[in-house]
């Protein structure tokens, strides 16, 4: 009963979202919303700027957890701290400097302004769960390496960076959502209707047809579409990373 309540606690709302968004004149709403703001742009801007800051992300969390978990160097445990204090900081907190740096590249309306501050925010998260993924696996296998002439990068790159495909494709689903979600920084600095995210649309439509609400909807349906495709393509591999790492074989 706890889960059928918790199960309808998301539907109801899912259902009014899809029902509202058929209303007065059907899939001629969403029509609309592909058309009349430009939504297909929109969209083009979010996924290139998820998609940069999913790869970025990658690059740096995979490295450093490789580092963090299995090499020893000074001031380890201090610098981890500092990443575990920065998921204690929301986006809102670091706007300022954040507009300033921006300003002082000119990255106004480029993709860049987002993808930098996106990966700056979500990698942390990212070399957190991956560095508890890393923790899981052996040393011995880096020791082995060492002892056929790999060097450390060679042994993370050609023997714990292949098995660490699970937690890869978490860090990615988790980046996937913090950049095609977020609402601050995309408001702020893509300024030009041509450069702007999807998150930022729903208010752009209030205010251009503010009577026009299954219309809304219907933009609200489109921008949700690519989650809900990515966690039914991928939910295999993102139950199998919640669980990677849990039990120590």
């Amino acid at each position: 009963m706890v889960l059928l309540a918790i199960v309808c606690a998301f539907c109801i709302p899912l259902y009014e979202l899809l029902k509202t968004s058929f209303e007065r004149h059907g899939i001629h709403n969403y029509y609309d919303a592909l058309t009349r703001i430009d939504l297909g742009r929109n969209l083009l801007n979010s996924t290139v700027v998820t998609v940069c800051t999913i790869v970025l992300v990658l690059l740096v969390t995979m490295p450093a957890a490789f580092a963090f978990s299995k090499m020893r160097f000074p001031l380890r445990n201090a610098l981890f701290l500092m990443i575990l204090l920065a998921l204690m900081i929301p986006g809102i907190a670091i706007a300022v400097p954040v507009v300033q740096i921006v300003r002082s590249f000119d990255w106004f309306n480029k993709y860049w302004a987002l993808v930098f501050p996106y990966t700056a925010i979500l990698a942390p998260f990212g070399l957190v769960l991956a560095k508890g993924f890393m923790d899981q696996l052996p040393k011995e296998m880096q020791e082995a390496g060492l002892v056929d002439g790999c060097s450390v990068f060679q042994s993370f790159l050609r023997i714990y960076l292949p098995l660490t495909q699970p937690i890869a494709m978490i860090v990615t689903i988790f980046t996937f959502l913090g950049s095609w979600n977020e609402f601050l920084f995309a408001m702020i600095f893509m300024r030009k209707e041509k450069m702007q995210m999807v998150t930022t649309i729903p208010i752009k439509f209030q205010v251009d047809f503010v009577t026009n609400m299954p219309g809304l909807f219907a933009a609200l349906v489109i921008i949700q579409l690519p989650l809900i495709v990515l966690y039914v393509l991928f939910q295999k591999h993102f139950k199998e990373g919640l669980t990677a790492g849990a039990v120590k074989s």
